[in-house]
């Protein structure tokens, strides 16, 4: 059966699998992540693939990835779905949260139950909830001793991360951390941790920009758009963050993109 999300978006299916599809599953993700030689990856390409697979290999139903800003500063930087975005907008605003906890102090956060952490977090709690989400559990991106984001697990109902899941969150957040900072291949100096964030973040600005073009010009919703984006993208296997870039230079039409290829 498949699952929908609240933006009417089919999500990943939530099935009881055999002991061998789930470590199939598992390879898969951690070979996905360092695949980072392809013309159409790039480190928004690979964040993307990290938020599905912790949806597709946990109990949670949706994942999101914030990274520091030059500021240091959270920032949104992908997300399995659009109210995602809201609960870790709220979190920055408020400077509070289990993704800036995590950030901080460079450990794993649980909450099963929001409602039970509104005196933790009296802010993010609440707002959170009221996006539909009713657990959140925050892991930190950690590369060479610094913590550059922290990944985002949310659930509608309470929900806790059971221990080997944890441990496969962790990693899957150490290696996502190493591919996303060294995916064009050139040598990582300790003081190009901050530049390569910060790239990370403006390619995400534009391609917010870019997603906003087409769902304006065919009247459709952001995650559409942006489902549309990436589909192009692939075709013409390029990295989604430079068809962005073409679309806000207007040296790519919205028509273009949206055209189905032949």
């Amino acid at each position: 059966m498949t699952r929908h999300t609240p933006d009417g978006r089919a999500g990943a299916e939530k099935t009881v699998t055999t002991h061998m599809n789930r470590e199939q599953a598992i390879t898969e993700a951690f070979v996905s992540l360092t695949d980072t030689v392809a013309d159409d990856v790039d480190p928004l390409t690979l964040l993307r693939r990290l938020v599905d697979h912790c949806v597709g290999l946990t109990p949670m139903d949706a994942a999101g990835v914030m990274l520091a800003n030059a500021r240091g500063r959270l920032q949104s930087a992908a997300v399995t779905e659009e109210r995602v975005e809201i609960t870790e907008m709220f979190q920055a605003q408020a400077d509070e949260g289990p993704c800036i906890d995590a950030y901080t102090t460079s450990e794993p956060v649980y909450a099963d139950d929001l409602a039970a952490s509104e005196g933790r977090w009296p802010v993010f709690a609440p707002l959170a909830r009221a996006a539909g989400f009713e657990a959140a559990h925050s892991f930190p991106l950690r590369l060479r001793g610094e913590t550059i984001g922290a990944l985002n697990l949310l659930a509608r109902t309470p929900t806790s991360i059971p221990p080997h899941d944890a441990g496969l969150m962790k990693a899957l957040a150490r290696v996502a951390a190493t591919s996303v900072l060294t995916w064009n291949r050139e040598p990582l100096r300790p003081y190009d941790i901050v530049t390569r964030t910060q790239a990370a973040l403006s390619s995400k600005g534009v391609l917010d920009i870019a997603t906003g073009m087409l769902a304006a010009t065919a009247a459709i919703s952001p995650a559409e758009a942006g489902a549309r984006l990436r589909s192009y993208a692939a075709v013409h296997r390029q990295r989604p963050a430079d068809i962005a870039d073409a679309l806000v230079r207007r040296t790519l039409t919205p028509q273009e993109v949206l055209t189905p290829a032949p």
